[in-house]
């Protein structure tokens, strides 16, 4: 089942965000001066209680991406994904990605990412690395290039935070004390908050962009001097920011929606429920797999703290 009207969402991955360290989330430097003034706009919903399900990025995204969560015994790789569910519903799919495509790291999310009509890939290395050939800003350029259409889902996988800090900003961006690791981090977050502010102008252009949902795969334990092995785990590693900005137009189609949305941004959430949450956004409902207790949109979601968890399930 799916809603007939049309409209463009996008779903922005991050990486390695921990919210802790962003002034949106009360951090003391200001490291997202975008994001701390658009919580005032009623159109952005900040929610302030998200977790990642795991701290690794391959193990988040086979499940924020496909109908599988630590809450459900549905098995891994016998479920639909954000991408088949949109395009079975008439969406045309877009993967725009600044991770490698090819490595035990990234390989099993581009076997996913497959599936989309349209994919760019801009990162050529290969094998289990972390470099890249162009910071994230490089991704907006792409955008121009994109074949648009009416009826849109758009995912954009950064590198976000990810070590090492000081490969992910441009010279202008060092603004917290770039000879150390945390400034460096610091650094990186900012840049991304000035990636997310020139993504959402570029689509408030499109007068069919309906909506926005970023999340990060994970944190990091830099408040600890860790980064995000779950064999040296600490909960930094697990706190992420998550937001959904929605446009005037979605808001008017979709007023209920974008009132209970609006009441749950203090519930306590993990990112393997982003698939139910972005197909309740678009209005699509997976009939064999649908779970009102984990789609934000559902006005029955569970916000009982006492059965989250993270680490599938540990």
């Amino acid at each position: 089942e799916y809603s007939k009207r049309n409209g463009i969402y996008v779903l922005v991955i991050g990486e390695s965000e921990n919210r802790t360290r962003m002034s949106a989330y009360g951090y003391s430097l200001d490291t997202t001066p975008w994001l701390r003034k658009m919580k005032a706009d009623n159109k952005m919903l900040l929610f302030q209680n998200a977790y990642s399900c795991h701290v690794q990025t391959v193990p988040v995204l086979a499940y924020a991406l496909t109908a599988k969560n630590q809450y459900n015994k549905i098995p891994l790789g016998d479920q639909a994904s954000v991408l088949d569910m949109a395009e079975a519903a008439g969406y045309d799919t877009v993967w725009l990605s600044n991770q490698v495509k090819i490595g035990n790291w990234g390989t099993p999310i581009s076997v996913m990412a497959g599936e989309a009509n349209q994919q760019i890939w801009l990162n050529s290395h290969v094998g289990d690395t972390q470099d890249t050939n162009y910071y994230d800003g490089e991704l907006l350029k792409y955008l121009d290039e994109l074949k648009l259409s009416d009826k849109m889902l758009i995912i954009i996988h950064l590198m976000g935070s990810h070590l090492s800090y000081q490969s992910r900003y441009p010279s202008d961006f060092g603004k917290f004390f770039i000879n150390n690791k945390s400034g460096q981090y610091d650094n990186s977050v900012l840049y991304t908050d000035y990636f997310l502010q020139k993504l959402v102008a570029h689509f408030n252009k499109m007068p069919n962009f309906r909506g926005l949902v970023y999340f990060s795969d994970h944190g990091e334990g830099i408040n600890y001097g860790k980064d995000h092995d779950p064999g040296a785990f600490i909960f930094d590693m697990t706190y992420i920011p998550f937001f959904i900005y929605l446009s005037d137009g979605y808001i008017k189609e979709n007023p209920r929606k974008y009132q209970i949305l609006k009441s749950e941004v203090n519930y306590y959430f993990t990112n393997d429920l982003i698939y139910n949450t972005m197909l309740g956004i678009m209005g699509i409902k997976d009939k064999r797999n649908y779970e009102p207790q984990n789609d934000l949109t559902s006005g029955s979601y569970d916000n009982n703290i006492e059965r989250f968890t993270t680490l599938f399930g540990r």
